[in-house]
């Protein structure tokens, strides 16, 4: 009984044999693909398409009103005008130098002729530059500073030739001068040491070279000065002129240059304040400096007309040329057409497109500004190309 119970097991263990294990595998891994395929075409074929809708490429443009200006903006800074020192010398037998009377204060122009302030009894009046101002000048001198102050004298007419020598009538001018100051003229040391007996005959005037300032350029206005009773320093200066106001000024490099020319209008700008005015100066190329955030290029120097308010030295600023950029007529510039070198633009009407001759007066960022013309108007259409 157990042998033929072995036996019955035996046949139910057989083993299948594998070419069918395979090619039922087969089958199943082809149904699954046609099953899905068939779904996928039935979700294509129920969906809706949806068209991708066309980009509509503008044919016209409306005519604007706006600025078409491409400015070159420089930042700088405002710089104190030059100054440059009065000094007074002491005479013989003068032992300090002590203000004993101002002509002049803070603020006052310096006027070639004018009387600027007393020192230790004696004038200090304000000479022109062209007269070489070196020694003293006695009776009968002659030399090109003699000639000079001949010609100064005549300039504030007194009655003086242009001799060269220093004669009777040039001393005679020249004592008329110190007398319109107040002063009388200083006369030789030998009348002077004559005293009452020289007073009785004519006086030899003589020219003292210390009694005299010049100032460069022959104007200025004075920056400050020394008041009555105050002792000099070892140096004499008795007062500080101004004689450059102050100014603008922005390195710009070569390309931006080539903007800032002189006379070119240029509008200054710092915080709320803004100033039109024009570039005076431009200097020879100069090498940067890395420590100082300086650029190689030139320095542009720019008017700032004294008494502008609104404006410390030291202040940033930002300088553009052009001055304030006006609007005007605008259009795209692909609007733009040429017949022979003749720009026009074709504006749309009613029926046909008119066609309007035009004059461009700038180009930038893809506007043209247009000129005002008859038949152009804001909110004209122009077809574009």
């Amino acid at each position: 009984m157990q042998d033929y119970e072995l036996q019955l097991i035996g046949r139910g263990l057989r083993r299948v044999p594998r070419s069918w294990l395979i090619l039922v595998a087969s089958l199943v891994v082809l149904a699954g693909l046609g099953g899905a395929y068939w779904a996928g075409t039935s979700t294509t074929a129920g969906a809706k398409s949806t068209p991708i809708p066309a980009s509509v490429v503008p044919v016209s443009a409306a005519v604007e009103r706006r600025v078409v200006a491409k400015q070159v903006v420089l930042s700088g800074k405002v710089v104190p005008g030059a100054e440059t020192n009065l000094q007074a010398s002491p005479a013989a037998g003068v032992d300090r130098l002590v203000v004993t009377d101002v002509a002049k204060e803070a603020g006052s122009p310096v006027v070639s002729g004018e009387l600027l302030a007393v020192v230790s009894g004696r004038p200090l009046l304000i000479l022109p530059s062209s007269v070489p101002l070196y020694r003293d000048i006695n009776p009968n001198d002659s030399g090109p500073d003699v000639k000079a102050l001949q010609g100064v004298l005549a300039g504030f007419g007194y009655a003086c030739a242009i001799t060269g020598t220093f004669d009777r009538a040039t001393q005679q001018a020249l004592a008329s001068w110190y007398q319109a100051a107040g002063f009388r003229a200083p006369v030789s040391l030998a009348q002077e040491e004559a005293g009452d007996a020289a007073s009785r005959s004519p006086l030899d005037v003589m020219f003292r070279w210390r009694e005299f300032v010049q100032v460069p350029g022959d104007t200025g206005t004075v920056a400050s000065i020394a008041g009555p009773g105050s002792i000099l320093a070892e140096d004499g200066v008795v007062a500080r002129i101004r004689i450059a106001d102050d100014s603008f000024v922005a390195r710009a490099d070569v390309v931006q240059a080539e903007s800032f020319v002189a006379g070119t209008p240029v509008t200054v700008r710092a915080g709320s304040t803004v100033l039109d005015t024009t570039v005076v100066h431009v200097s020879d190329f100069l090498q940067g400096d890395q420590s100082k955030n300086e650029i190689p290029g030139k320095d542009v120097t720019v008017a700032l007309p004294a008494g502008t308010q609104g404006f410390a030295a030291g202040q940033s600023v930002t300088i553009a040329a052009g001055g304030a950029a006006a609007d005007s007529l605008a259009v795209p510039l692909i609007a733009i057409r040429q017949d022979g070198g003749t720009p026009y633009l074709l504006v749309e009407g009613n029926s046909e497109p008119r066609r309007v001759v035009v004059r461009v007066t700038a180009q930038v960022d893809g506007w043209a500004a247009i000129a005002d013309v008859d038949g152009l108007v804001v909110g004209d259409q122009v077809k574009l190309q």
